[in-house]
């Protein structure tokens, strides 16, 4: 055997014998002075943009090796663009981690040409629920669902695939409002100026989001909640019905899906395949930042609400939805894509 062979043979050896948890450099020494992206699928003036924010002032401090956050919108497809990236195409080290679209779950149970999984993302935690409220001006003269019922109610969205859009929707099959879909704006901010100038009556957003935004509004009644999107009452606004207390069995099951978006909430998860030394250093960041004084200082000045789940928990919520019968499922599936097809 030659010396450079009897060299080969022996760096083999020497590497078979070398301990996994020594094959890997330590979540310490990678993120030292590394640079890691915080993707949003939306731009940075909405819920998801103060949120990533927020994380990526507080968060920095907690992780080991103290790495630079970096904010990236990434906006398109109501946060799929962002979605399809994180999962197929951004590095799998640690070095990107996403402020999941809190669609993502339903996404993938009912849309056939999504190129993610829910389950497949490795959740590090929650910040605060994405429970939302649809409301309507106060010029408009819309202050109930009785008044929905009796006259059209036009409703600025992003799209036709949005949750506040396929709420209002169900509610028109399932109690007879009269909800009239506005598409096509390009966001949060867009829309807002749409209800000033009286061109749509009403929109949805998430609670956290319109306390953020819109608080002194709620409380002046410039804006006034007209329903929960969401799986139960909201503690705010206990008279306010949730989307959930109407229809039959079906129904129920496909706007629990829907629902599922406020479950997920304003969550930071990596993609699949992620060394398990990062998740849980960076998890163990993320506990100790939901504790930190400073955070939850910039969270009260902010008016943003803060409802944290455990990146542990989340992923356990997204594998037992994803484990509801299959017969379940598909009757949801088709529900949902006659809604969206009568109304596109």
């Amino acid at each position: 055997m030659s010396s450079q062979s009897r060299t080969a043979v022996f760096a083999v050896a020497m590497l078979a014998l070398t301990p996994p948890a020594l094959a890997q450099e330590p979540a310490e020494l990678f993120y030292k002075g590394r640079d890691i992206q915080v993707v949003i699928g939306a731009g940075v003036g909405g819920g998801y943009g103060l949120y990533a924010q927020l994380a990526a002032r507080h968060l920095r401090k907690h992780i080991p090796g103290q790495p630079n956050l970096i904010l990236q919108s990434m906006p398109g497809a109501g946060g799929n663009v962002a979605l399809a990236y994180s999962y197929n195409v951004a590095p799998k080290d640690g070095s990107l981690m996403h402020l999941v679209h809190a669609e993502v779950l339903f996404e993938t149970l009912l849309n056939d040409g999504v190129k993610f999984n829910a389950q497949g993302y490795q959740y590090i935690g929650r910040i605060a629920d994405a429970d939302g409220i649809t409301f309507s001006t106060k010029a408009s003269g819309v202050r109930s669902l009785e008044d929905v019922r009796k006259r059209e109610t036009t409703v600025g969205v992003t799209g036709f695939a949005n949750v506040w859009a396929l709420s209002a929707l169900m509610l028109n099959r399932t109690t007879g409002t009269r909800f009239k879909i506005i598409a096509g704006y390009k966001g949060s901010a867009e829309i807002a100026v749409a209800m000033l100038r009286g061109e749509v009556d009403s929109t949805g957003t998430s609670l956290g989001s319109a306390l953020a935004t819109l608080g002194d509004k709620l409380k002046s009644g410039d804006i006034l909640p007209i329903f929960a999107v969401a799986s139960k009452r909201l503690a705010p606004y206990p008279e306010m019905p949730a989307m959930t207390e109407f229809g039959n069995a079906a129904d129920k099951i496909l706007m629990e899906i829907y629902a599922s978006a406020g479950t997920i909430g304003r969550s930071l998860a990596f993609p699949p395949g992620v060394p398990a030394d990062r998740l849980a250093a960076v998890r163990g960041a993320f506990a100790r930042m939901i504790e930190d004084a400073e955070f939850k200082a910039d969270l009260a000045r902010s008016d943003m609400p803060l409802a944290p789940m455990t990146g542990e928990a989340l992923g356990a919520y997204v594998a037992q939805v994803m484990k509801a019968p299959a017969a379940d499922i598909e009757a949801a599936r088709r529900l949902h894509k006659e809604l969206f097809a009568s109304n596109k």
